[in-house]
């Protein structure tokens, strides 16, 4: 297995090379596909420069694909940031078993001429089969943390119906208060899912999400989708090419002609990620929200996928899910100075945040966490 450099995501060799190698994957990234890549670097400012590590048998077929963005770091230095850096929750890998070591081979031999790698969000199953042993084995400086975990709906591995799976895992209070919420919103109107998962579809249904992001309480406390400048556009353009290739659906619920609540799942071999989820912040004391996301969780289970609510620090979320994992955020260093000094100015960055988050007031957003799943 060996590893080359690309520099040019946007080959339509390299996409077609892409695509082949999603299909054979064992480690998979819905973020890493063609789509994500191109249409975010279409957005980036001039002199944006990716590093792109490719992992290839000796046949010459690609086996491991590992998108980078090369960012200065501090003292002038010069490092590897993950592609898609402000948008992916997950920053793995997408590679075959053998494709996956050679990768991070590749990494470790990048930093012969980058000071340092980042890489956030790493899942458990790829940093405790493949990127810690490997670590062992180097003398490289690194900071690892385990600050984030992501919750799991397992697939069912019998005949057991969704009913029976909530039974398990909410209790009767909770069930009842969510057919509750159902009842009285249905008295308002007529309630109304779309799930639409083609490329006409999904750009046909931007525009009713916009009406829903406007009234939700991220984007009225400044976290919404659409919040920062240029990202409308960008989820315009993207979604509508992840629909094209199946990757995307994009859910819709109205009350009778006004849109209320919306989600995004991200889909692959039998996956289905939770990217985003909103709603009409008028209707909060309906649930629209959390009315939505089950509906979506229990076509995903009839799909037999494996769900995925994505990183946080939502407890809550546990007694939703079968499995809760840990997700891990990694900087090496090249072992110098320089490398020396700028883990140092790191960690006396991290524990200043700390200190300053600790010291805090509780915010408007902190006494609405247990809201944040409806959004």
């Amino acid at each position: 297995m060996s590893i080359f450099l690309e520099r040019d995501p946007k080959s339509p060799e390299l996409r077609a090379e892409l695509e082949d190698l999603h299909g054979r994957a064992t480690i998979r990234n819905p973020y890493f596909s063609p789509e994500w890549l191109i249409t975010w670097l279409a957005r980036q400012p001039d002199g944006i420069r990716p590093l792109l590590l490719l992992a290839r048998n000796e046949q010459g077929r690609l086996d491991g694909f590992w998108p980078f963005v090369e960012r200065s770091g501090l003292l002038g230095s010069k490092g590897l940031w993950p592609f898609v850096y402000d948008e992916a929750n997950y920053f793995d890998p997408v590679a075959t078993e053998n494709g996956a070591q050679a990768l991070v081979l590749g990494m470790k031999a990048q930093l012969k001429r980058f000071l340092f790698c980042w890489v956030p969000s790493i899942r458990h199953s790829f940093w405790e089969e493949i990127l810690e042993p490997e670590m062992a084995r180097e003398k490289f400086l690194m900071l690892t943390r385990m600050s984030r975990k992501t919750a799991l709906v397992e697939p069912p591995a019998d005949e057991g119906s969704f009913e029976e799976f909530l039974g398990e895992r909410l209790g009767s209070k909770t069930r009842n208060s969510l057919r509750y919420d159902q009842r009285k919103l249905a008295a308002q109107g007529e309630v109304s899912i779309e799930t639409v998962d083609s490329f006409e579809d999904v750009r046909a249904i931007m525009p009713a999400t916009c009406l829903i992001e406007v009234e939700s309480r991220k984007s009225k406390e400044g976290a919404g989708l659409y919040s920062i400048r240029g990202k409308r556009g960008f989820f315009f353009e993207l979604l509508p090419e992840l629909a094209k290739s199946k990757r995307a659906r994009v859910s819709v619920m109205r009350l009778d002609d006004r849109p209320i609540a919306w989600q995004i799942d991200l889909l692959d071999q039998g996956y289905l990620g939770v990217h985003h989820l909103a709603f009409d912040q008028a209707y909060e004391k309906f649930s629209p929200g959390k009315q939505l996301l089950m509906a979506n969780l229990e076509s995903a289970w009839g799909e037999g996928r494996l769900i995925d609510f994505l990183p946080g620090n939502y407890d809550y979320l546990e007694k939703w899910s079968s499995r809760i994992e840990p997700v891990r955020e990694l900087h090496w260093f090249r072992r110098s100075l320089r490398g020396y000094l700028e883990i140092k100015l790191i960690r006396w960055n991290m524990r200043a945040r700390k200190k300053m988050q600790e010291k805090a007031k509780p915010t408007k957003a902190d006494e609405n966490l247990p809201h944040a799943m409806e959004e």
